[in-house]
């Protein structure tokens, strides 16, 4: 089976892929949108991507395709905690660093190292954590990524300190993602809806509703942007399964129902690899 994830080699994806499809085909990937079409199309049977952080929250790439780019399901989710490493070449010491490279998420999880240890450098982004790695391996300047640990190894570097994220609470959720309808509703799962309604007084509150009177809990709530429709907006919101397969489906039907777009997104299992306090 081939898995995708957000390439180069040694990013967090790259981790959470080999815990979440163990002895699969592991094939890098440039973007989110690019490894979900290439899943969607066949290319590849399933794809591992970043759902939130923990610091940063919601990755709204992927969760804009997956909301309106293509027609995928969730069928697993991975809680992987995050350590962030500051990685230059060998021999190189902190105060000698004149930029960081990170993605953009990871250089905020850890701002406050950057405030007390590299005030003096400059911050620039790349695309992965992985790709800023292999920027310094290849670069002549006084440079350092933030990034995994394992990228440091692949690309012969040094760890200069690690777990410089400002917090210990740092882990992200990963989805992975294929075109199998994973809609059983089994009990100890959680059901990904994303919906939009007309703005008038008092819609949504009236679809929020319907999960209330089948006693259902919601979980979590956020919006995005419409594609192509300024300043409208879709909701997506998680369902907790707890022995309600009946009440969930009668709800699900009665809120695609009364809503102008609806999109199941999956029901899926969640494993937790925090460590538990």
């Amino acid at each position: 089976m081939k898995v995708g994830y957000l390439g180069p080699r040694g990013t967090f994806s790259e981790q959470a892929a080999r815990m979440l499809a163990e002895g699969n085909e592991l094939i890098p990937y440039g973007s989110f949108l690019e490894e979900l079409k290439a899943v969607a199309s066949g290319e590849l049977d399933e794809a591992v991507v970043p759902i939130e952080n923990s610091i940063e929250g919601v990755v709204n790439a992927t969760v804009d395709s997956l909301a309106f780019d293509v027609d995928l399901y969730i069928q697993e989710i991975l809680i992987m905690p995050i350590e962030q490493c500051l990685i230059a070449k060998k021999g190189m010491d902190i105060p000698d660093i004149k930029k960081v490279m990170s993605h953009p998420h990871a250089i905020p999880q850890c701002k406050n190292f950057i405030n007390a240890k590299l005030k003096h450098a400059f911050t620039e982004t790349k695309p992965s954590t992985a790709g800023a790695i292999k920027a310094v391996a290849e670069s002549d300047e006084a440079v350092a990524g933030i990034g995994a640990k394992c990228a440091a190894e692949l690309y012969g570097l040094e760890v200069l300190a690690e777990g410089i994220q400002d917090t210990n609470d740092n882990f992200t959720e990963f989805a992975r993602v294929s075109r199998k309808k994973s809609l059983d509703y089994l009990n100890g799962n959680k059901v990904t809806m994303c919906f939009s309604t007309l703005d008038e007084p008092g819609n949504l509150l009236k679809l929020l509703n319907i999960f209330s009177v089948y006693d259902i809990n919601m979980s979590k709530i956020f919006s995005r942007p419409m594609r192509n429709k300024a300043l409208e907006y879709i909701f997506i919101i998680d369902l907790d399964v707890c022995d309600n397969r009946e009440d969930i489906i009668n709800a699900i039907k009665l809120l695609e129902r009364k809503t102008t777009f609806c999109k199941n997104l999956g029901c899926y299992s969640i494993t937790d690899k925090r460590l538990k306090k």
